[in-house]
């Protein structure tokens, strides 16, 4: 096996700095819905799907219904990058490039389809998506704080 050029070192360095940017911008809204859920309901809904089932139902409670708009389109718009988020948490990440030095990153991961029944799954990028990717889940992640601040400001919850 020959060792790494310079360009495949720095493509995969950059590439595990976004994938970390990724799944830790995914992480911060995951963990506020869980927070108001546990501050309202006092209950952890453990699952995503089930945590953004509690804030919708927080949203249509009386002096909730006013946010109801913005968290929903802030649920909706987080399972947009759970997919991306499975990837880059429990892929493994490969790289190629060839003699012009483009490059393409392959994730490899396993869903599961059933009881003891799984399917292995492949995605493929670049850097430059993954940049993309990262510039846009970190702008949903200051929009998705900036709404939670309002809230528990505005609803008088601890932070």
């Amino acid at each position: 096996m020959r060792e790494p050029t310079e360009l495949q070192r720095s493509l995969v360095d950059e590439a595990m700095l976004l994938r970390g940017r990724i799944v830790a911008s995914y992480s911060q809204v995951e963990f506020l819905l869980a927070d108001i859920s546990v501050k309202l309901d006092l209950r952890f809904p453990y699952l995503v799907k089930d945590r953004i089932k509690a804030v919708k139902r927080i949203a249509e409670r009386n002096g909730y219904e006013v946010y109801k708009e913005d968290l929903d389109r802030m649920c909706d718009e987080l399972l947009r990058y759970e997919e991306l988020r499975h990837f880059m948490a429990h892929g493994f990440m490969s790289l190629t490039t060839d003699k012009k030095d483009n490059h393409q990153f392959e994730f490899l991961r396993y869903q599961r389809e059933g009881d003891g029944k799984f399917t292995l799954t492949s995605a493929q990028t670049t850097v430059a998506h993954l940049r993309q990717a990262a510039g846009d889940i970190t702008e949903y992640v200051s929009n998705a704080v900036r709404l939670f601040e309002r809230i528990y400001r505005e609803q008088k919850l601890e932070t």
